[in-house]
């Protein structure tokens, strides 16, 4: 009998080979905000050779951090609209909770570069305003679908091939965890296949999420 956990997996690599066999997002299209991505390659090349490392990489480091932060602070606000019922849940708690698995998987030596960036932060929003109720009555509850939803979005566009699945599962949440995950991936297939194709679709999904168009 094969396992959710299986399950799970096998489905994530079917939709990485339709990915594969569809047009791929170029980094530039992951990273709209970085300015240097639609430079002519002459003027690129002239401004390296005048500047220093380190000006570059704080430059283009800080952008990006900056305008990455933002979006997980609206991903915060986000969930806060949507769980009227959780009255202690702040917007800084679920970017905490997301940079938290980050940093372990980091930590345990899963992955060389951190995977939090705005395009992987706007794929889990899609799908978290596909996932979270608006019934939801508890930290805990809003915490397991959130490390769920995180999960498929690790599994299907991180720069690894495998993660540990102990950083994203909850004590309290051993049993339901593969189950929802393996939930998610179905139900959210063509999204997460579009979202990944479609330019327009990615912008929309980024539109959405700073203009706070939840629906």
């Amino acid at each position: 009998m094969v396992s959710s956990s299986e399950q799970v997996l096998h489905l994530i690599r079917e939709e990485e080979e339709k990915k594969k066999r569809g047009e791929k997002r170029t980094r530039s299209e992951l990273f709209p905000e970085d300015p240097a991505a639609h430079e002519d390659p002459a003027v690129k090349r002239r401004k390296t050779q005048t500047s220093t490392t380190v000006c570059v990489l704080t430059h283009r480091t800080v952008v990006r951090n900056v305008f990455c932060s933002q979006l997980l602070r609206l991903v915060g606000e986000f969930l806060c609209r949507r769980c009227r019922l959780l009255t202690g849940l702040r917007p800084t708690v679920p970017p905490f909770w997301i940079q938290n698995v980050d940093v372990s998987l980091t930590v345990l030596g899963a992955q060389q570069q951190s995977f939090i960036c705005s395009g992987t932060v706007a794929f889990l929003y899609m799908l978290l305003r596909d996932s979270v109720s608006a019934e939801v009555s508890s930290m805990e509850e809003l915490r397991a679908v959130l490390l769920s939803c995180l999960y498929v979005s690790y599994a299907y566009i991180g720069h690894e091939l495998h993660y540990p699945a102990r950083p994203f599962i909850m004590k309290t949440d051993r049993q339901t965890f593969w189950k929802r995950t393996l939930d998610i991936a179905k139900r959210m297939s063509g999204k997460m296949l579009h979202i990944n194709t479609s330019p327009d679709v990615f912008a929309k999904v980024i539109s959405d999420l700073k203009n706070k168009t939840d629906l």
